[in-house]
Order: C-alpha cells, then sequence, then structure tokens
C-alpha cells in the first residue's frame, strides 16, 4: 500500500482495475486507492502475473501488502497454492485466441498521471478495414479534453469496445491482425463473422450538410452516434437527433448538423408539438470532473469572498496606448493581460496568495503558476502558465493567448492543466458585476474581474464619468485571515488604478 502524503498512514482499497491471475505490464493501473483526501491510481511497480491479497473495500496500513507479482506462471501458481487458494480458470476463448493468432491488442491509451478511463467518443474506421501506422483510428474523450487516437501499427482492425463505451485504461479496444487470416481468426475468437477486408480507408472530404429537411439515417444497432456537444445544442433547441443525419466520421453527429438541421414545412397540417417531457443530457467525463471538483472544492475548504470597486480609467487608457503600438510590442495587450501582470506583481508582497494548506503546514510556493479560467464550448477548464512571475508583459500576453486557443481548440495536454497555484477569472465580456469565484483546491486565492462600467464617480473631488470594475476575492480562510485579503484588495486597487505601479516592479 502505497503513502499518499506526508501524514498519511493507511488507505482504502477502492476498486481492483484488474482480476486474480491477469498478466500485467509495469505502469498499468492496478487499482483506486482512496485517503482521506482523494482518490488515485495505483500503477504496477513492474511485469508480472497478479495474485491480490487484498479485497476492494479493505483499509490497509501503508505499507502493507496488497498483492504480490509472480515473474512466470509456476510461481504464480506457488503463490496460490501457498495461501490455499486455486488459480484462476483458463481465460476465455476469446482473450487465448486473439493471442494465439497473429493479432496486435490495441489499448485505451492512458490521457494523464491520474487517468483511469476514458470514452470512445467515435470510430473513424471500419470493422474490417485495413489502416496504417499514425492513422487515426478513433476519438477518445478523457475527463478533460477529447483527443484522436491513433493506430500503432498497420494491418486489418478487429473492433472490441463500442461507441459510447468508457473503457479501462489498458483495456483493449481493438486488434489489429497482420493478414486476413490473422483478421478470420481473430473474428472467430470472440464469435463474430468476418467483414470484407477493405484494401485501404481513403480519406473521405466532407459532406456539405444540407439545410432541406432529409429522412433521417436510422442508427446502427439503435444507438444514435453523436458528440456531447451535439447532444447538448440538440437538448437546447429541442431537436431530437434521431431526425438528424451526421456528417462527422462514421456517420456521427456533430454541433454543425444540429446547427444546419431545419424541420420539414407541412403544407397541409402542421405536426404534433414537440414533446414536452423533460430532457435528460447526459454527463460527458468533462462535466463529471467539474462537477466533482467544484463539489469537493466548497466541501474541503474554508471559502470565504470579498468585493471592492476600483476605477480602472487609467489602466483602460494605458491599454489604448499599448494597442496603438502592437506592432512594434509584436502582441495586442488585452484588459485581461494587464489584470493578469497586476496580479503575478502582487503576489511578491502578499505570497500567502500563492499557497495551499496541508494538515500539518502551509506550503508557500517561490513560483507562480497561473491558472486562468477559460468558458469553452465543452466546459471549464484552467490551463496554466508556468512561471508567470518571470515574464515580462508581452511574454505573458503571449503565453495567455497560445493557452486559451488551446484551450478553445481542445488541444490541451495534461501538463497545460496542473500545477497551477493561482487562478484569475475574469467576466467582463459578460453583464456581470460583482461575482463570488469557487477556489480550484488545493489553492489559497481566486481573483475574480467582473465587467468595466461608465458611471458617475467622484474623482479629485468632483463628479465625473469614469471607468468603474468590481474586483472579487475568494480565499481560504485556512490559510489566511481577513485582514490579510484587505491587503491583498488594497495592492490591487493601488495598481489597478496607479497601473505605472505594477509596471515597474
Amino acid at each position: 500500500m502505497p503513502k499518499t502524503g506526508l501524514t498519511n498512514t493507511e488507505n482504502t482499497l477502492d476498486a481492483w482495475s484488474v482480476s486474480e491471475g491477469d498478466t500485467v505490464k509495469k505502469g498499468q493501473v492496478l487499482a483506486e486507492i482512496e485517503s482521506e483526501k482523494t482518490t488515485m491510481p495505483f500503477e504496477s511497480p513492474e511485469d508480472g502475473i497478479i495474485h491480490l491479497a487484498a479485497k476492494s473495500g479493505d483499509t490497509v496500513a501503508v505499507g502493507g501488502v496488497i498483492a504480490h507479482l509472480a515473474a512466470d506462471k509456476a510461481e504464480y501458481d506457488a503463490m496460490c497454492a501457498a495461501k490455499g487458494s486455486s488459480a484462476p480458470a483458463a481465460a476465455p476463448a476469446s482473450a487465448a485466441a486473439a493471442a494465439a493468432v497473429d493479432a496486435t491488442e490495441v489499448l485505451m491509451p492512458k490521457t494523464g498521471l491520474t487517468n483511469t478511463e476514458n470514452t470512445l467518443d467515435a470510430w473513424s474506421v471500419s470493422e474490417g478495414d485495413t489502416v496504417k501506422k499514425g492513422q487515426v483510428l478513433a476519438e477518445i474523450e478523457s475527463e478533460k479534453t477529447t483527443m484522436p487516437f491513433e493506430s500503432p501499427e498497420d494491418g486489418i482492425i478487429h473492433l472490441v469496445a463500442k461507441v459510447g463505451d468508457t473503457v479501462a485504461v489498458g483495456g483493449v479496444i481493438a486488434y489489429l491482425a497482420a493478414d486476413k487470416a490473422g483478421y478470420e481468426a481473430a473474428c472467430a475468437a470472440r464469435g463474430m463473422k468476418p467483414a470484407a477486408a477493405a484494401e485501404s480507408v481513403p480519406a473521405a472530404a466532407a459532406p456539405v450538410p444540407t439545410l432541406a429537411a432529409q429522412a433521417p439515417v436510422a442508427p446502427k444497432g439503435g444507438r444514435i452516434i453523436a458528440s456531447p456537444l451535439a447532444r447538448k445544442r440538440a437538448a437546447a433547441k429541442g431537436i431530437d437527433l434521431a431526425l438528424l443525419t451526421g456528417t462527422g466520421p462514421g456517420g456521427r453527429i456533430v454541433a454543425k448538423d444540429v446547427e444546419a438541421y431545419q424541420p420539414a414545412a407541412t403544407a397541409v397540417s402542421r405536426a404534433p408539438a414537440a414533446s414536452r417531457e423533460p430532457v435528460r443530457i447526459p454527463l460527458t467525463p468533462i462535466r463529471k470532473a467539474i462537477a466533482r471538483n467544484m463539489f469537493n472544492s466548497l466541501r474541503t475548504m474554508a471559502q470565504t469572498s470579498d468585493s471592492v470597486e476600483i476605477d480602472v480609467t487609467d489602466l483602460m487608457n494605458l491599454r489604448k496606448k499599448l494597442v496603438e503600438k502592437q506592432e512594434l510590442l509584436g502582441t495586442k495587450i488585452t484588459i485581461n493581460d494587464l489584470l493578469s501582470y497586476a496580479a503575478v506583481k502582487m503576489i511578491q508582497t502578499h505570497p500567502l496568495a500563492n499557497a495551499s494548506y496541508t494538515d500539518t503546514d502551509i506550503i508557500s510556493y517561490p513560483y507562480v503558476n497561473l491558472s486562468m479560467a477559460v468558458a469553452t464550448d465543452y466546459g471549464l477548464t484552467s490551463p496554466v502558465v508556468r512561471d508567470a512571475d518571470q515574464m515580462s508583459l508581452v511574454e505573458l500576453s503571449r503565453a495567455l493567448h497560445e493557452i486559451t486557443v488551446k484551450a478553445r481548440d481542445k488541444k490541451l495536454t495534461a501538463d497545460d492543466q496542473r500545477d497551477g497555484t493561482f487562478t484569475l477569472t475574469n467576466m467582463g465580456i459578460f453583464p456581470v458585476d460583482d461575482f463570488n469565484p469557487i477556489l480550484p483546491s488545493p489553492q489559497s486565492c481566486i481573483i475574480g474581474f467582473g465587467r468595466c462600467v461608465e458611471k458617475p464617480a467622484v474623482y479629485q473631488g468632483e463628479i465625473c464619468i469614469r471607468t468603474m470594475m468590481v474586483l472579487s476575492v475568494t480565499y481560504d480562510h485556512r490559510v489566511f485571515d481577513g485582514g490579510e485579503v484587505g491587503s491583498i484588495m488594497k495592492t490591487m486597487k493601488e495598481y489597478l488604478e496607479n497601473p505605472e505601479l505594477f509596471l515597474v516592479q
């Protein structure tokens, strides 16, 4: 049983990801381990045949034995005999036959350090297709992103997992046979009739969706294949996905199909009104992760929020001057860039805003890994700009632009989304003045910015029109108290009302 933290003494074996007698590889996820703070995957330290010692639900002291790994079958049988247990039954014919024929297992990839399972969003090839190494086989959806999955080698593909299946990391989703005989043997092993193997899979030109109503194509096996975004938009518009014809890979319904759909006009009589029954929107892995993280954050941290109104007239004027010089600077400075730069400079004098709480101490980080909340079509994400405190304003502007584009294009990697130490969120593009942002655990501080509004204000003893903005701070009261957050807000107010101050820091 591994040690999951400095003060950790025992953990619960939440679930085994393998079965008794399985052959496992080094780095393969063996189990889910639950500590008092989190649940995490536990990986195999080496190759071998596994003999389970602990059961799901057992609480085991750190360093206690939860399983044994045998180097070969003889050693495994000896382990079973020593514990008075019998070896497991022979593997099913499908797995045994697949191993016997010339077929390679195509496994569900691991998309991040803590990733344990992914959803097969769509196949880009069909049963029996001949595929090439590097060709996109499928779209894989994890908790954080959707990504293409490429073929590890040439071969004829035999599909195992179905679209919509959630498969554990390392689980078999397909087989690649070296030749037709191997393909037919793999099909026979699983009791399936082989498809006629195609010579190759040419890249088909994307069909143009028609705006005229058309008869829907019956989905294979009665299952409607659609992307999560398409399902979300269809639900919002009250459109039955069964009426749509998909233009995505394998006939998959994508968002543009929903947008292009127009119901058929009826010449004689109106069609019955659409059903007014509640619509159930399936939870995507990303939505599940957001829900879990937000709930756990509020449940486990002492979150408190404060806000202050700030005069950003001079900041807006500075931004206007910098935009005029964008050719010289090589980038277009946004108001968000200036707000971010000021916040990073604030941390130099308020290090507890860049810290984390543990049961024994407070960890203050000597670097600023800036998390920036980004709203996307697939949900909220917080990509990280590492070592933001070492950047100039121009460098930070470019880094923020790059990471935001990656987020909206669904190209973020796991590394792009972890190890943040401080977060900013900007609601300025919406008619939102004041809000209480939720802290991403285990950070101690998040700053939110509302919209900029021109309104009457007292300036130098006179009432005049100024550009005002509300700054909100949510902080972990376990790390610092109200006096410190007041000081943080005072520094931010000084910086944003007098932007030359943070530019010379």
